[in-house]
């Protein structure tokens, strides 16, 4: 127990809300001191000030003065109302939430959006968020009886031992059960942080990069109690052409609150593209729940842009039909002979065993199913797409294809131009969503790899996973992972593994061959073993069954992952339009 209020601590968090039925006295005593019942009897007769929170009087009003609570501490509230609220005039006590983000499957969009308004906005002091830790059980998947104590050690990050599986709602022939509901948690069930938690640990920050000034870095200390002295820190400069220097950080001497400039720690190189700057930061010391070296935060920001290069425009006017026939791309010196587009308009590419196709849909996570969209994208046919190639034509150098993919209700006219230069091919995508579908998963390209390519190596944000609306943990840099890696694994199988603001990556094998890709823009980009049809008909992981290659997507547009399995879905901000959407990006061989 001690082990997860450290492990809470280590990720930021400060307070812990209990609910539903008593707790273990020990927990109250951990976490509150071992006095804390006499503590309380005390208190209600010397110190009557003292805050009381009870839920319950939310219903009666936010700021009603009557009721029997301090704290106007609502459930799920949308962010807009609680800033509304608490510029109302009409606010009599702080706002916080009693839960405001729910942390089942791959969730906790927004998080950064709801810390922004808080700490922007008096009268609002934070909330919890639902809950701690996934409760799986330990289940031997060939009598489908629980491990017992008996399992201890047959997991690891998160993933149970072959042969077994995380149990949930239905798994032991129950017929009245909650599913995976109770998979709620921002750990799971052995306690290995999900990337929400370095998501809340980032916006937690207690020093943050304010902004970059032509006197330096400004520094702000966002304690309320606290310098800055129990901290150290590294720098960190992350170049677009692959350098990355290092330099010691000496924090400066700040009270709480307090902002101060400190010098740029490098010379910024005249090239190289594209520069972000991170402070690495963690405890200087033993704590009683961290080790001096825990990492505590990655605060970032950017000190040069990258240098816009402009696409091949894609025609929005119709192309009329044409007789189909294969379409080398051999006519420019260097490229390979092998790469082709066939009579489909497919690409065909030596590393390549599926061409790179027009894909909707997402596997649905857990908001995604409980919050309606799925079954929204279903009735769609966003999941069951039909491809008709209606012209394949060539000017100049490139081919132009032109394709039409019909769902139950649409149909979206994608067009791809294949631009061939010396080692490798340019992909220019258009797609044209109908008013039909509005608010769709995502909007990009599809394709899969030979077996072989294990690594990922990107410049973009990481190392771990991030969506459009949960990404404030992810500094931008070079990060290398293993493809087995980057799957992060839910209890219940659905999309996961992305990474938000990817500029460029490469697949590469122990020999170092391999794949390319260069984006026009940071995208959101998913490499994993498995396509989203795997993942959407597999209830546990063990039915999952890797691919040899790798399952590539790159996203002109990817919906956010909100929270709606029980609270408010993501903003409109993170919902895909429908109209014309644009992406380009190149494939070479390494």
């Amino acid at each position: 127990m001690r082990a997860d209020l450290v492990l809470l601590k280590r990720f930021g968090f400060n307070a812990t809300r209990t609910a539903h039925y008593p707790n273990d006295p020990t927990l109250y005593d951990l976490a509150y001191g071992a006095n804390h019942d006499a503590a309380a009897g005390w208190l209600r007769t010397h110190d009557p000030t003292r805050p009381l929170q009870y839920e319950g009087a939310a219903k009666r009003g936010w700021a009603d003065p009557t009721v029997a609570s301090d704290i106007a501490c609502p459930m799920y509230a949308p962010i807009e109302e609680s800033v509304a609220h608490a510029l109302s005039g009409e606010q009599t006590k702080p706002l916080i939430q009693c839960e405001y983000s729910h942390a089942m499957g791959n969730s906790n969009g927004t998080l950064a959006d709801h810390w922004a308004a808080i700490e922007s906005t008096p009268g609002l002091q934070g909330g919890f968020i639902w809950e701690f830790w996934d409760h799986g059980i330990l289940q031997k998947v060939s009598d489908g009886r629980p491990a017992g104590r008996a399992g201890a050690g047959l997991y690891d990050n998160g993933v149970a031992a072959p042969g077994h599986r995380w149990a949930y709602g239905g798994d032991f022939g129950e017929t009245i059960h909650d599913g995976a509901f109770i998979a709620d948690g921002v750990v799971f069930p052995d306690r290995t942080p999900k990337p929400a938690q370095y998501e809340h640990r980032e916006n937690a920050a207690p020093v943050r990069i304010e902004c970059f000034k032509h006197e330096g870095i400004v520094l702000g200390n966002h304690q309320h109690f606290r310098r800055l002295d129990w901290l150290s820190g590294e720098w960190e400069l992350s170049l677009a052409d692959g350098r990355t220097l290092t330099a010691p950080a000496e924090l400066p001497d700040l009270c709480p609150g307090e902002t101060a400039a400190v010098p740029l720690p490098f010379e910024l190189p005249r090239d190289g593209g594209e520069a972000w700057l991170t402070l690495r930061v963690t405890t200087a010391q033993d704590l009683p729940w961290a080790q001096r070296g825990t990492k505590v935060c990655a605060p970032q920001v950017r000190l040069r842009a990258a240098t816009v290069v402009a696409g091949v425009p894609v025609a929005d006017a119709p192309v009329a039909d044409v007789p189909l026939a294969d379409a080398p791309l051999a006519d420019v010196p260097g490229v390979d002979r092998s790469v082709e587009v066939d009579a489909e308009g497919l690409l065909v590419h030596p590393l390549l065993t599926t061409a790179p196709t027009l894909s909707l849909w997402r596997a649905p996570t857990d908001n995604d199913e409980l919050g309606g969209m799925a079954a929204r994208w279903r009735a769609w046919g966003l999941d069951a797409l039909v491809r008709k190639v209606v012209s394949v034509r060539r000017d100049g150098a490139s081919v132009s294809v032109l394709a039409e993919y019909a769902g139950a209700v649409g149909v979206v006219r994608h067009r791809q131009v294949f631009t061939p230069f010396e080692g490798g091919v340019r992909i220019d995508e258009q797609a044209g969503l109908p008013d039909e579908f509005d608010d769709v998963a995502r909007v990009g390209s599809v394709f899969e790899t030979v077996a072989g390519l294990d690594l990922l190596e990107w410049f973009g944000q990481g190392p771990w996973e991030s969506y459009p609306d949960r990404s404030a943990a992810a500094p931008v840099g070079h990060h290398s992972v293993p493809v087995d890696e980057l799957f992060t694994p839910y209890l219940r199988p659905q999309e996961s593994g992305g990474r938000h603001g990817v500029r460029r990556f490469t697949l590469s094998a122990p020999d170092a061959s391999g794949l390319a890709v260069v984006l026009d823009a940071p995208r959101q980009v998913c490499v994993t073993r498995h396509r989203a049809e795997d993942l959407t008909a597999a209830a546990h992981h063990d039915e999952l069954v890797p691919r040899p290659g790798c399952v590539v997507h790159i996203d002109a547009a990817h919906r956010g992952l909100g929270t709606a399995s029980c609270g408010p879905d993501t903003s409109p901000s993170y919902r895909i339009a429908p109209g014309i959407h644009r992406w380009s990006w190149t494939l070479r061989v390494l």
